[in-house]
């Protein structure tokens, strides 16, 4: 059971109901979704809300009965990494803990903490994942909640775009929505993550009143204190908002059945089926596809959150809409330009085992300690062996995702034992970001050849800070990295190929000692291969490509 599920008992908070709709309002004269490319999307969307709200036509649907249902997670704004709900939990534990020994001593907590969602997400009931949960949403009221809330989403920065959550927003999605209520229709959100969270910003971000809002619910208690009346959230009486229960939320808390439906995943299936299928009115189902591993995320059956595979599978034999959002959206975000950056430096990497993962996060840890500016290996700085690295067109990525995933299908990249056997560091000024080296095998070297072979023709020879990963409050990409990845080949490749595993920055000063203290050799091996979008520091930034290498 991936994240995405497993956030739905994320949902404390009270039950939704049914508003009077606005009246319509008339089209604007400009195009009502101008970050939409031309195509059979686009052109369904106007087609069919054209067909429901032409008085004296055979489909016309009052305006009372015009009710559009939308997911949040991976339809409205992004489920990757995780769930921004879930980014909550993780933030509220982290800024707890240090402060309160009591919860810091919690086994589930301290799993939390490590990134070890497995043992979270172990048993039936996900019991480690329901004790966070309860530690972070319960036993308090619902205004304080909302207070912790609002607190976050001012201060939190998603781990690879570097904005706030509420930022994030899909802008064609915007558009979307503005679109249909600009023509009678009342727009909900259906979504498996707590209610209560998304009332916090559903107003100020998608436009959608609270009472608009239906997600997973727990039992509020009423309580008359000497401040005046509270409602207090506990986690009884669970409702989870997923998959079957979301035909059962609207029913519960709309009352009406919707003829517009959008969802992303096989979370939003049922929904998808109560909607469109003998529907006495005329109905409409679309699919967002994340297709697009540049600007956002691409991904369906193999997925943390937000898996698709029936739900795609469907699509066509009941006439869904797939939203292919590398091809149908022109823009995913509004902060970002209408056009992708012509060059992209990428990294192509492999992916260790848990044997590596395990001592690179060991020596993360001890660097942190000594350098807190540094960089934690996380989401967005993950452990790997970089192969090559290179600017590249980036037009031509999806070609040399083919060319390279042809490379590493003819090898057992799997079963290949690497050794590491020491620490090395790149020194940047008077600081350097250290990692751990594995002996160069002969089997190793000539995979390094072929990929890069591989992707020759799709190189050119340098980029800017546009081709990097970026953050708003750091934009420019150090002058030393862009020459690095520029001189990449031919002074790190063959003879002079050095596979490590990045694991953190620190004064030279320190690492020079740590260096000289006695390493004990570990073998290990690949478990997979990716391309990343490269950010600042060289590290492996934003997830492009990614290969199943099965042994």
């Amino acid at each position: 059971m991936g994240i995405k599920v497993a956030v739905l008992a994320l949902a404390l908070c009270g039950n939704a109901s049914a508003q009077a709709p606005a009246a319509p309002a008339r089209a604007p004269a400009t195009d009502p979704l101008p970050s939409w490319n031309s195509g059979p999307p686009k052109q369904a969307i106007v087609a069919f809300v054209r067909k429901v709200t032409t008085r004296g036509s055979p489909g016309f649907v009052p305006p009372v009965e015009r009710i559009a249902v939308f997911d949040n997670d991976g339809t409205l704004w992004p489920e990757a990494p995780m769930p921004f709900q879930l980014a909550y939990v993780m933030d509220e534990l982290k800024r707890r803990a240090p402060n309160e020994p009591q919860l810091a001593a919690d086994s589930m907590v301290r799993a939390a903490l490590a990134g070890d969602f497995a043992t979270l997400l172990a048993g039936e009931h996900h019991d480690g994942l329901m004790r966070v949960i309860a530690l972070t949403h319960a036993g308090m009221t619902t205004e304080e909640f909302r207070g912790r809330v609002e607190a976050w989403l001012a201060t939190a920065r998603h781990p690879r775009f570097g904005r706030r959550y509420d930022q994030l927003t899909y802008q064609p999605m915007q558009e979307l929505m503005r679109y249909l209520r600009a023509h009678g229709f009342k727009t909900f959100i259906v979504s498996g993550g707590g209610a209560d969270f998304m009332r916090v910003w559903s107003e100020r971000v998608d436009g959608i009143p609270p009472e608009q809002v239906v997600g997973s619910t727990g039992r509020t208690t009423f309580e008359l204190r000497d401040s005046g009346p509270v409602l207090v959230k506990t986690l009884d009486y669970l409702f989870v908002d997923d998959k079957t229960g979301k035909p059962a939320g609207i029913w519960q808390f709309i009352g009406r059945r919707p003829i517009a439906c959008f969802g992303n995943s096989d979370g939003d299936l049922a929904m998808l089926q109560y909607t469109t299928i003998h529907n006495p009115r005329p109905s409409f189902g679309l699919i967002v596809h994340h297709t697009d591993g540049v600007r956002e995320y691409a991904y369906d059956s193999v997925a943390v959150s937000g898996k698709l595979v029936q739900a795609l599978k469907e699509a066509p034999q009941r006439g869904w809409i797939v939203v292919d959002m590398k091809r149908d959206w022109k823009r995913i975000f509004a902060f970002e330009p209408s056009t992708p950056p012509a060059v992209t430096a990428i990294d192509i990497l492999l992916v260790p085992d848990a044997t590596m993962v395990e001592h690179a996060r060991a020596g993360n840890a001890r660097l942190l300690e000594v350098y807190p500016k540094g960089f934690s290996l996380d989401a967005t700085h993950r452990p790997h062996i970089t192969i090559v690295q290179r600017f590249v067109r980036t037009r031509g990525l999806d070609s040399l995702y083919a060319a390279v995933g042809k490379v590493f299908a003819g090898v057992g990249v799997t079963g290949m034992k690497l050794t590491a056997f020491k620490y090395y560091y790149a020194p940047t000024n008077d600081l350097g970001v250290a990692g751990i080296v594995a002996q160069p095998t002969a089997e190793l070297v000539a995979l390094q050849h072929d990929v890069i072979a591989a992707v020759t023709p799709f190189t050119v020879k340098t980029g800017t800070s546009s081709a990097f990963v970026t953050t708003p409050e750091d934009s420019i990409i150090d002058p030393g990295l862009i020459q690095y990845v520029s001189a990449f080949v031919p002074h790190n490749a063959g003879e002079h190929f050095s596979p490590h595993v990045s694991i953190g920055l620190a004064p030279r000063a320190y690492l020079d000692t740590m260096l000289a203290e006695p390493f004990a050799s570990f073998t290990f091996s690949p478990a997979g291969a990716a391309v990343y979008q490269l950010g600042q520091f060289g590290t492996a930034s934003r997830e492009l490509k990614v290969w199943d290498l099965k042994p």
